[in-house]
This record gives C-alpha cells, structure tokens and sequence, in this order.
C-alpha cells in the first residue's frame, strides 16, 4: 500500500488550539525576553501589562486568517483585502497606543516614550503587526500546504484501493467462469472426478470471497490455493499436461497481495496450453531469495503466438503497478511456441 504520511490532518485540527497556545506564549516570552536583556525590566507588574498587549495582536491576527484572507484574498478582491487590512492595522496600533498610553500614566516608564498619538509611534506599532502577520500568514500557509497534501494522499491513496479492489473482483467472476467450465467438461463426460472437482472449487471460492480482503496473505497459503487451482486443471487435462512447480527458499515468514500470481498461471491454461494439440508442459518457479519473490512460469503456445495484451495480464500489470511502482520487475517473452513470464517482487 501507499506509505503512510508524517502528519495526521485529524490530528492536526483536533491539536490546533494547542499549536495556538504554544504559539501565542512562545510570542509573549519573546517579547518577555528582549524587554528583560536588552531593557533590563525586571518589574513584575510590567510584564502583567505586557500580557494584556496581547490581546489587540491576537485579535488581529485572527482576523486576518480567518475573516480578511477567505473573504477577499482567496477571492482576488485585493483591493478590498489590503483596504480592510489597511484600516485593521491602525486600528489595531491605535488600541496599542492608546494602552501604552494608560500604563504609562499609571507609573510605569517604558511606555512613556510610545504613549502619544504620533506618526512615529502608529509607524512602530504598524511594523510590528506588519512583521507579526507576515510570520502567522507563513506559518498558516505551510500547515495548509500539509494538509492540502496529506488530503491529496489521503484520496490517490483510496483511488488506489478502489481501483485495486476492482481488478481485484475482475479476476474472480474470470477465474469462476473458466472453472465452471471445466467443471461441465467433466460432467458431460461424467466423470468420477467430478465431485474432487468440486470440493477444490469450494475451497478456492472460499479462499477469494473471504480471505483475500487483506492488503497481504501468507505467501504458503497463496501457494496452497495456487496449488488447488492447478489441481483442478491437471484433473482437466489429465495426461496431456505435465507440470513442473518447483518451490525454493524459505517461503514461511513472506506475505504477498492476495491472487496476485493467480492471473499468470490461469492465462497459462487458457491462452497456452488449451490451444496445443496433444502433451505439453507448463514449467512453475517459485524462489524467495533474501528481500525479493521471482516466480518464472513458461507455457507452449501452439501455433497461435500469446497475446500479452489480454485482459488478465493487462489487469495484474495494473494492479503491480499501482501495489510496487517502479519497484517490480516484469518481462513477458515469446520465444518460438513458448511464452515466458518472469516477475520479480519485493517482499515483507
């Protein structure tokens, strides 16, 4: 499946008051720390009053994110946005003035030198709030470009298990169909091995309907319903077919995505060996070897060349291509009356 992404856009709406506070303190002792290594302020009941400034900030701050920018930025009424901006920021500084103004005749001097309603101190307080809004406007847009691309991830990512589910349910009403007809060859031929038939068929209905929902399966239950299927095709086939299905390497602790190689060895009966006349033999590999699956598997051809452009080859290749990416190997080859398939996958 697709990896996992680092941030949780839940999580981050749940935690976002939060994210606010830890803001809005780191701000405030900030601001806490010049006025006491650079001022060298070590009253307590300033820092009280230097508390109280914050409310025009927040104020600002939020109406900017959340009235001014959806109201006029994100619809290009910039005018509008940089007016109400405008007319925000000085009423903002006025308000901070105007508070500067108070302390300052309530004896503390600090404020003494921004208390009057001057250009100088409306342009101070107005780069302040411009500096304060232009870092909150930039904090606000990465944490939406986040979450923008986790929501993107989020549906690519359940595009991905819709479009694997249904090539997924392809295979298996194509896989019934051809299996029910191999069943009524034998039953129009009334033969005893009708019913072992029937028994396998159940268990692979059983396996696909109820046990193939996971993302992964054992790799040595894959191999035992795998193993089932071509059961039933050799009862078909009786001494026509020789088969050979070799298995190597440890085989035990591997998963691998459910009826993933089920499309390779059923196109091998449909499209190869039922157009032969007389024996054939179709050749099964199936090694593991350190992090990688390689599973080989050749059929005869008869006259007639395979089309690797058939619908069940075209479905697994998609369904690789969208569980491996680049990080599978696929060669199809022709050879004469023999066609080839050689997969490589990684695995868990």
């Amino acid at each position: 499946m697709l990896p996992a992404t680092g941030y949780s856009y839940n999580g981050l709406l749940q935690k976002r008051w939060l994210y606010h506070l830890v803001f809005w303190i780191a701000y405030f002792l900030f601001g806490a720390l010049i006025s006491l290594s650079i001022h060298r302020i070590f009253d307590g009941h300033f820092y009280i009053e230097l508390v109280s400034l914050l409310p025009p900030d927040i104020l600002l701050v939020y109406l900017n994110i959340y009235i001014l920018i959806p109201a006029f930025l994100f619809k290009r009424r910039f005018f509008f946005y940089f007016l109400s901006l405008l007319i925000s920021i000085f009423l903002q500084s006025a308000l901070e003035i105007w508070l500067h103004r108070l302390y300052a005749l309530s004896g503390t001097e600090v404020f003494i030198p921004v208390k009057d309603f001057t250009v100088r101190n409306f342009s101070i307080q107005a780069l302040n709030a411009i500096y304060l809004l232009g870092m909150t406007m930039g904090l606000k847009f990465v944490k939406d470009r986040m979450l923008q691309k986790e929501l993107l991830q989020e549906k690519e990512k359940q595009h991905t298990e819709m479009e694997l589910s249904l090539l997924k349910s392809q295979l298996q009403p194509h896989f019934f169909f051809n299996t029910l007809n191999n069943l009524y060859s034998l039953t129009i031929q009334k033969s005893d091995l009708a019913p072992e038939v029937v028994l396998k068929l159940a268990d692979l209905m059983s396996y696909m309907l109820y046990e193939s929902g996971t993302p992964t399966v054992a790799l040595d239950k894959e191999m035992l319903h795998l193993e089932n299927y071509i059961a039933i095709e050799k009862l078909r086939f009786g001494l026509r077919l020789t088969l050979l299905f070799d298995k190597e390497g440890p085989t035990e602790k591997i998963k691998i995505p459910p009826l993933l190689l089920f499309a390779f060895i059923e196109n091998s009966f449909k499209h190869g060996f039922q157009r032969t006349i007389g024996a054939g033999t179709i050749r099964i590999v199936l090694k593991v070897q350190k992090d990688h699956l390689f599973f080989d598997i050749s059929n005869p051809t008869g006259n007639e060349p395979e089309n690797p452009n058939g619908i069940g080859l075209k479905n697994v290749i998609r369904r690789l291509d969208l569980l491996y990416g680049s990080r599978y190997t696929l060669d199809l080859v022709q050879e004469e009356n023999i066609f080839s398939v050689h997969l490589k996958i990684p695995v868990v």
